[in-house]
C-alpha cells in the first residue's frame, strides 16, 4: 500500500486532524503530514536564534503563529513558507499562545506575568 501524496493544501488542522506541528529549541517550526509520515514544511530564518515555546494556527490554517524566547511572536505563511509579520510587546519569553475560535484575535502569555490580546485595529 502506497502513502497518499503530500500536498500544501492540507494545512487546516481542524479539517485535517492528521496534520501535526512542532516548535523547537533550534528556532524552527515544522508541519508534518501523519498520513504520509513525513515533514511537509519547515519555518525558520537564520536570523532567529531563540527557541519556540508555543504555536497555533489561524482558523483557516494559512498562518502559523509561534511564540519565541526572544519575547516575540512570529507569523508564518504556511503555504509560502516565509515570515509575514512579528508581534512585539512582552518583556520576557512568550510561553503560550492561542488563536480565538473565531480567528479574530490571538492571546499570548509570557514569563513577564502578562497576558496580551492581539486583534486587528480599525484604522478609522
Amino acid at each position: 500500500m502506497s502513502n497518499p501524496p503530500v500536498t500544501n493544501c492540507d494545512v487546516n488542522v481542524n479539517a485535517f486532524p492528521y496534520c501535526n506541528r512542532t516548535g523547537s529549541d533550534d528556532a524552527s517550526c515544522k508541519l508534518f503530514d501523519l498520513r504520509a509520515d513525513r515533514e511537509v514544511s519547515k519555518y525558520n530564518k537564520e536570523s532567529i536564534l531563540f527557541g519556540v515555546n508555543a504555536i497555533d494556527f489561524s482558523s483557516s490554517g494559512r498562518i502559523l503563529f509561534a511564540g519565541y524566547n526572544d519575547y516575540a511572536v512570529n507569523m508564518w505563511d504556511t503555504l509560502k513558507g516565509h515570515r509575514i509579520a512579528m508581534l512585539y510587546g512582552h518583556e520576557n519569553r512568550v510561553s503560550s499562545l492561542k488563536v480565538s475560535p473565531d480567528g479574530t484575535a490571538i492571546a499570548t502569555g509570557s514569563w513577564d506575568y502578562s497576558l496580551k490580546i492581539w486583534a486587528p485595529s480599525d484604522n478609522k
